[in-house]
Order: C-alpha cells, then sequence, then structure tokens
C-alpha cells in the first residue's frame, strides 16, 4: 500500500510569536519583544478566500484537485486556501485515521504564489479565522446534486457529509459548520466568463468571505488548458535535498524511472479498459489526447500490465539507451525479481523506495533520464506535465502513439 511516509503532522502549529508561559523576569520579557518583533503578521484579504476539502482519491488525485482549484481561485479573484494532503492508512485497519500532511511540508508556497495568492490551511485556521471566520459564520456550501439526500436531524438537506474523509477532515481543523448555502445553476469550469460572472455575482466576498467546498471546485483530471500551472508546484528544500542525495547514492545514469499501478482496486479499474469501450478513462488524456473523436480506446496493457509486458517494454528502452538503473515506483507489486532477471545482461540495477514517499517517487520519476508511465494514472500525469515543461522524455506502457492531441 502506497503511503506518505512522513511524520504525523500536529493538528495545529505552535504559535511561534506567542510564549505560553509568565514572564517573570526582564530577560524573558525582553526576549518575548525580540521574538514578537521578526514574526510576520498575516492579514486578511478583503477579495475572499476559497477552501476546500480534497477528499477525492490519493495524492495524485489530490493535485490535480489542488491545480483544478488554483485556477478556480484565481479567476474569481479569491485566496486559496491549500489544504494538507490526506494520507489514508487503510492497510493498517478500517479504524486506522488519517495523516494530513502540510501543503509546505512538500511543495513551495512562494512558487504557488508566483501564479495567485495563497495561504496554507495550518496558516489560515491559526492566524485568520479566530477572528474574521470564526464560529457563528461558518457556512458550508456545495451544489443542489451534493446536498441531495444528505439530510440533518430536522430533515434539512444539508452541505456537510459524514464518515471519512469528509467528517473526519473538517473534525480535524475543529471545523463545524452553522448551516449550509446551496446552489443551482453554478459551474466550477469558469474559464467560461458567464459562470464566472455566475460565482462572483451571487457569492460576493463582503457578505461571502469564505467559500467553503466540501469538495475541489475543479474538474478531474486537470484540463488542457490548466496544465502549464504545474510549473508552479516546485518541490520544497527538504524533498530536493532528500530526492537528490537517493539518486547520487543509487542510480547510476542514464537511469530509466517506471510508475507501475497492480493493486486490487486499480485491477477493478481497469476491468473497464476492454480497448473498446472507453478513450477517457481517468487520466488517460496524456496518452490518447483531449478529444474524444481522435482518441483510441484504452486497453487493458495500457493500464495495468503484466510482469512479461513490463519487462519487455523496459528492456526496448534499456536497450535503446544504454541505461544503467531502473528506479521503480508503485502501489503495490514492484516487480523487483522480474525486472532483475529479465535485465541480468544488461548489467542494470534495479531500485525501489521502501518504504514507500510519494513525494520523492514523483521527485526521482520527474528527473530520470527517461520514464515510462501508466496511462490511466494521475500520478504517471503529474510526472508527465513536469516532465514536459523541462523538455525530459515519457513514454508509456501498452501505449505506442503518439502521446496527448499530437496524434
Amino acid at each position: 500500500m502506497l503511503s506518505l511516509s512522513l511524520r504525523h503532522s500536529q493538528p495545529r502549529k505552535t504559535m511561534a510569536c506567542v510564549l505560553g508561559v509568565a514572564v517573570r523576569s526582564v530577560l524573558v520579557l525582553a526576549a518575548f519583544m525580540a521574538t514578537s518583533s521578526v514574526c510576520k503578521a498575516i492579514e486578511w484579504d478583503p477579495r475572499g478566500y476559497v477552501l476546500y476539502c480534497p477528499c477525492m482519491g490519493r495524492f495524485g488525485n489530490q493535485v490535480d484537485q489542488f491545480i483544478g482549484s488554483l485556477f478556480f481561485a484565481k479567476t474569481l479573484d479569491r485566496v486559496l486556501v491549500a489544504p494538507p494532503f490526506i494520507v489514508y492508512q487503510h492497510h493498517l485497519g478500517h479504524d486506522a485515521k488519517n495523516i494530513y500532511v502540510p501543503f509546505t511540508d512538500i511543495f513551495d508556497l512562494e512558487a504557488v504564489q508566483e501564479y495567485h495568492s495563497v495561504i496554507s490551511m495550518e496558516d489560515f485556521m491559526d492566524d485568520l479565522a479566530p477572528y474574521h471566520w470564526p464560529q457563528g459564520q461558518r457556512i458550508a456550501y456545495c451544489s443542489r446534486k451534493a446536498a441531495d439526500f444528505n439530510e440533518d436531524s430536522y430533515g434539512d438537506w444539508i452541505c456537510p457529509r459524514p464518515g471519512n474523509p469528509f467528517q473526519d477532515f473538517w473534525e480535524y481543523f475543529d471545523i463545524n459548520f452553522d448551516r449550509s448555502e446551496i446552489w443551482d445553476d453554478l459551474h466550477y469550469n469558469v474559464d467560461y466568463d458567464e459562470w464566472r460572472k455566475g460565482w462572483v455575482n451571487t457569492y460576493d466576498p463582503s457578505s461571502h468571505p469564505v467559500i467553503t467546498m466540501m469538495g475541489a471546485p475543479a474538474q478531474f483530471p486537470v484540463t488542457e488548458a490548466n496544465e502549464p500551472l504545474q510549473r508552479y508546484l516546485q518541490w520544497n528544500p527538504e524533498t530536493v535535498e532528500e530526492g537528490d542525495d537517493y539518486i547520487e547514492k543509487n542510480l547510476k545514469r542514464p537511469f530509466i524511472a517506471i510508475h507501475l499501478r497492480n493493486g486490487a482496486d486499480w485491477s477493478s479499474t481497469c476491468n473497464m479498459a476492454d480497448g473498446k469501450t472507453y478513450t477517457h478513462l481517468m487520466s488517460s488524456q496524456q496518452c490518447v489526447g483531449y478529444h474524444r473523436d481522435r482518441a483510441s480506446p484504452v486497453t487493458r496493457a495500457m493500464c495495468m500490465q503484466t510482469e512479461v509486458q513490463v519487462v519487455r517494454e523496459v528492456r526496448e528502452v534499456a536497450e535503446r539507451m544504454h541505461a544503467q538503473s531502473v528506479y521503480v515506483a508503485t502501489d503495490h507489486q514492484p516487480m523487483l525479481e522480474d525486472l532483475a532477471d529479465g535485465l541480468e545482461d544488461l548489467n542494470i540495477e534495479v531500485f525501489h523506495l521502501d518504504p514507500e514517499k510519494p513525494q520523492l517517487d514523483l521527485y526521482i520519476m520527474g528527473k530520470a533520464d527517461h520514464f515510462i508511465g501508466n496511462c490511466v494514472s494521475s500520478f504517471s500525469a503529474f510526472v508527465k506535465r513536469e516532465r514536459d515543461i523541462n523538455e525530459r522524455p515519457t513514454t508509456f506502457f501498452g501505449w505506442k502513439g503518439t502521446t496527448h492531441d499530437e496524434l
């Protein structure tokens, strides 16, 4: 099971500018004043805020949601509150608690702010919410469809939904909603100006300062128009240091990175990939293109690969580029023995990070001399977008066509 092997984030960041002890001497008071003087206060932005729960899928899906939500917030000219990434621990049991990893533990917030105003959810809840969005003024927003048959104890339709991840996410931040605001004729694809105006005219920031969505205000997967926003997702220094260190110590160049999806849940998804029915299945647009009339149907080999297929296709690339090592990222089975046996005569070493860290998998795959991805996976789609920006080559298992809409 793929999981973020990071520390458990604290429910709140400790307020760095407040000493929780009594001042017993002039020296302690002076130290407090010196510390306070260098703290930068976070000011409320009158343009308003967009806040949401990243409540669909794992890391790759949540990144897609963030990119779409970033575009949504910019188009409405509201500040985006960047939520933490939700890490599910279902492999530890049904009752295992989620881990919430702050956005800034993985990505550089300042790089995102080059595109638009963004604040971490931890900072928002600690420094702004108590004064500008207090209990009693917290409204949940959702569509009529999302509220249908979701009733409270009085029989009224409401936006907040029970269970994990929805209820658990809001409870983690001690957020209880006072009422629901349900819309009928608003849409997330705000690149269409009339729909943008609908949001602006319906929810003015003076009366609706914080639009709190029960899910991401974004289309999934990432739209073609929003793909360039990937450039603003820059790894934080700690991730860069750890990733570069791993590459330097283990991976001889040129090296190939591959992404394998083969867990039980993924197998069920791939049952739909029969080569006839679906041209667009999850993130398959990265291979077949965004135009359905020109797209080829998704096949099983594009979605989930056998050991024989993986070894054959990796070997083809390895022979062509004279690869020295292979790095495997996966949600389940890395096929290390099969790859080692199949590449033995080429003197290629095979590596897999254990325990897995998705952010390091993504970083290493982005830095590889060649990447072989999964057409249907949003995790692979992240890597492809990053590599496209940096002009690094990408191919896909089971797909021999030209990627994207160059078809």
